[in-house]
């Protein structure tokens, strides 16, 4: 089997990210013009004001595509969006990489649930809650 070049596997993998993204109900385009004088200048053009960076590889060097990808989003005041596909992955699995401070807007958004609550703190309710019960006990 001969050896797809770099450019070509490039755009195979975006097209399949796009493909990937519309499966799943979110709109999406493989940018022609990625990485050249376009607008957006994404991999994958898309209508959640994410900028996505993808990379098909064996390994990745994450902080060099992490620093290109935020130096892109400048223009377009996206958010990056890293999808990484590494070689032997089934086609449809995607390695996301994102900032903390979007992942967590994200779950705000979501609603997710934060039951947490500090040792520290659930242990002094404890103990609280047993003086509590203990006073009552003595009372007549």
């Amino acid at each position: 089997m001969m050896p797809i070049n770099s450019k070509k596997k490039g755009n195979l993998w975006e097209n399949k990210f796009a493909n990937w993204l519309r499966d799943n109900g979110i709109k999406a385009w493989k940018d022609g013009a990625s990485g050249g004088g376009s607008r957006e200048k994404a991999d994958v053009g898309n209508n959640l004001n994410l900028h996505f960076e993808v990379k098909a590889v064996k390994k990745i060097n994450i902080l060099r595509v992490w620093e290109k990808a935020c130096h892109e989003c400048t223009k377009t005041h996206n958010q990056p969006v890293i999808a990484v596909h590494f070689d032997g992955m089934p086609d449809n699995e995607w390695l996301m990489v994102i900032h903390s401070e979007h992942f967590l807007d994200l779950l705000v958004k979501e609603g997710v649930e934060n039951d947490y609550v500090d040792p520290k703190l659930k242990w002094k309710v404890n103990n609280l809650k047993q003086a509590a019960h203990d006073v009552i006990k003595l009372l007549p």
